[in-house]
């Protein structure tokens, strides 16, 4: 193991976020932008592929100026968990994340959101309306990151800080569907992120449009969505990086009963929070194979030349 990447490590995951979630959120949030223009750590990476990326897709201007928000968008995301760990109360939410419209009154119902910056507003908002809920996660393993311990340990953290958000454990293979169609018996929410490219969902993939390309999301969410006979609603968050405020929003339930409309309505949602806040995207670094990978995704052959060529 590298000193300087453990180093790196601790002060990114650990110890700046927990400091800046017991400042004053105004001075809080100064301390993040400047820490995010001069910054890398284990978010450089990241950052820096979606700065050579995005500008191929869509226009990015400064790329620099990309990367550090993308940085800056990172250390918000991890700040969120020491929020959430301070305050204790599930619903509570602080005045610099606003809600948007309001979850059905009743579950079950299904959730689905993005890989867009949502950190842990979801659990809080559906504890606040009195729903519980579950999620379904990768497995944690500890070997995997033998190499960075403190990401193991600070992702540990994160899983159980939504397990006590949600209500309920962590829907994890094998069975899942199982899992999910259980909870949605119980009157309880599923929740999930459409956003996952064929490499890591190669199953029960659909066509969509997203960023004028011709690719796939996977669909299995809502198949289970239609079989249960439950809506889903859509949530996403829109940015104001100038004053470090964010709206967590409530979109109107949809019927699965077309998986295939329902699927791309969800997909102009993303698209339209990836144009008005690129950076908070996650999954920039997946697209070029993303784009490439869908035809043989949904049955066309092989994996196509995508349409535009990040340069490395």
């Amino acid at each position: 193991m590298k000193l300087r990447t453990q180093l790196q490590d601790a002060w990114y995951l650990f110890v700046v976020p927990a400091l800046a979630a017991l400042l004053p959120w105004r001075l809080a949030w100064r301390g993040l932008r400047w820490i995010a223009r001069h910054g890398g750590g284990p978010f450089a990476e990241g950052a820096q592929a979606a700065a050579v990326i995005a500008p191929e897709y869509l226009p990015i201007g400064d790329r620099q100026a990309f990367a550090a928000e993308a940085r800056l968008i990172w250390l918000l995301d991890t700040c969120d968990l020491y929020l959430s760990l301070y305050h204790r109360q599930r619903g509570w939410r602080p005045w610099h994340v606003r809600q948007v419209g309001a979850w059905p009154t009743r579950g079950p119902f299904v959730a689905l959101g993005s890989h867009h910056g949502t950190g842990h507003w979801l659990f809080r908002s559906l504890a606040e309306a009195g729903h519980d809920a579950i999620w379904i996660s990768a497995r944690w393993e500890r070997r995997e990151f033998a190499a960075v311990p403190l990401r193991y340990l600070y992702g540990r953290l994160r899983g159980r800080d939504v397990r006590r958000l949600s209500g309920r454990d962590l829907a994890i293979r094998p069975h899942v569907r199982e899992r999910l169609a259980e909870a949605l018996a119980a009157g309880d929410v599923v929740t999930g992120l459409i956003d996952v490219p064929p490499r890591l969902a190669p199953r029960g993939q659909r066509p969509v449009r997203l960023l004028d390309r011709a690719v796939s999301l996977p669909g299995g969410l809502l198949d289970l969505a239609r079989d249960a006979g439950v809506p889903v609603v859509p949530y996403w968050i829109e940015f104001d990086l100038e004053r470090g405020v964010r709206h967590f929003c409530i979109g109107e339930a949809l019927d699965p009963a077309d998986p295939d409309r329902t699927l791309q309505a969800l997909a102009d949602v993303l698209d339209r929070q990836i144009r008005r806040t690129p950076a908070a995207w996650f999954f920039w670094p997946e697209w070029p194979r993303w784009t490439a990978d869908a035809p043989a995704a949904l049955g066309a052959g092989p994996p196509q030349t995508p349409d535009a060529t990040p340069v490395a």
